[in-house]
């Protein structure tokens, strides 16, 4: 890590976190103290939905070379650096919309045209700082596209706090109900919202050098599919609730294609890796020829099982994660 704080990106990244830091200090501190009972309600569903997503990400990524140091300051990112960024920039942008839109298209249009734009825009910034500081170690798609997931965690977390704040303050029977309502809410349909945007757009920057229209297409739906989410519905209750539900099944069927078609692709990849010069410096033929996918490696687990011992089927699977996580770094 101390060979990355001698680069420009991480300067650059450590000015956004200290810039969106302050923002955050700045406006979103004295409105916690005004709100601190509806807070303390609607934070542990906060951070037990947040784990659960982090769970989810954790199972999503099977390149079997994560890098944990990558994924904490994506977090990082999405939490104080492009929630502070965006929340100042937030405000600019939606001050010129109304001075475009006339009433009520700017009410219902707002959020809609400022927030994925700048948002997404900001997220997608400090994912590819990320990537240049750490491109010895994020090489395939599936570490990058978890990498862009935690950074949208941190914004969906923050987000979510400074909603529970404001209906906090808006209830005015009690700040613990309007706290809740709109936690449990955001919490149930919301989501697979920032998380998925941003895992698009870090899957988009994984692609560009190989993939562009791929690449380009993975760029565009974070916005679109951020954009769709923050579109009015309209006035009637029961459209809009079939809405929500429809973007929550789009979203997801997209992520489930995606995240497809990265196994795939990370099969085909360690397809190629293990006839590489660099893969048998490693380990023999006959090991290599077990890694490509998860049938093979049990099947290599099982064999040594049976003739050997759990001991010998325990030490195939360490290596196996092992030589994957080496071939990435070496091969990439």
């Amino acid at each position: 890590m101390r060979a990355r704080m001698t680069t420009i990106s991480f300067w650059v990244f450590a000015a956004g976190l200290v810039c969106g830091g302050y923002v955050l200090a700045r406006d979103m501190v004295p409105r916690f103290a005004e709100s601190g009972a509806g807070l303390a309600a609607a934070l542990p569903i906060i951070v037990l939905a947040a784990a659960a997503i982090a769970v989810i990400i954790w199972a999503l990524d099977r390149s079997h070379a994560q890098v944990r140091s990558a994924w904490a300051l994506a977090f990082a990112w999405g939490a104080i650096g492009a929630c502070g960024l965006s929340l100042q920039i937030n405000g600019f942008a939606s001050d010129a919309v109304n001075d475009v839109l006339d009433d009520p298209g700017a009410t219902h249009w707002g959020a809609a045209l400022v927030g994925p734009l700048n948002e997404e825009t900001i997220k997608g910034a400090g994912v590819a700082l990320l990537l240049v500081m750490f491109r010895d170690r994020l090489r395939r798609p599936l570490q990058i596209f978890a990498v862009g997931a935690f950074a949208g965690l941190g914004f969906q977390v923050v987000e979510n706090l400074t909603y529970a704040i404001t209906f906090a303050l808006r209830d005015a029977q009690s700040d613990v109900a309007g706290a809740l309502t709109v936690t449990l809410l955001r919490a149930l349909f919301g989501f697979q919202s920032h998380w998925v945007y941003t895992a698009f757009f870090a899957l988009g920057l994984a692609l560009l050098r190989s993939r562009l229209a791929a690449a380009a297409l993975a760029v565009a739906l974070s916005y679109l599919l951020h954009f769709w989410w923050n579109a009015p519905s309209g006035d009637d209750p029961m459209i809009a609730f079939a809405l929500i539900l429809l973007k929550c099944a789009v979203t997801l069927t997209l992520l489930g294609g995606a995240w497809w078609w990265m196994i795939l692709e990370q099969r085909r990849w360690l397809q190629g890796a293990i006839r590489t010069p660099e893969a048998a410096e490693l380990a023999p033929p006959a090991e290599l020829a077990t890694l490509p996918t998860r049938a093979q490696r049990r099947a290599g687990q099982q064999y040594l099982r049976y003739y050997y011992g759990p001991a010998y089927a325990d030490v195939a699977r360490q290596r196996q994660v092992w030589l994957i996580r080496e071939l990435t770094y070496r091969v990439g």
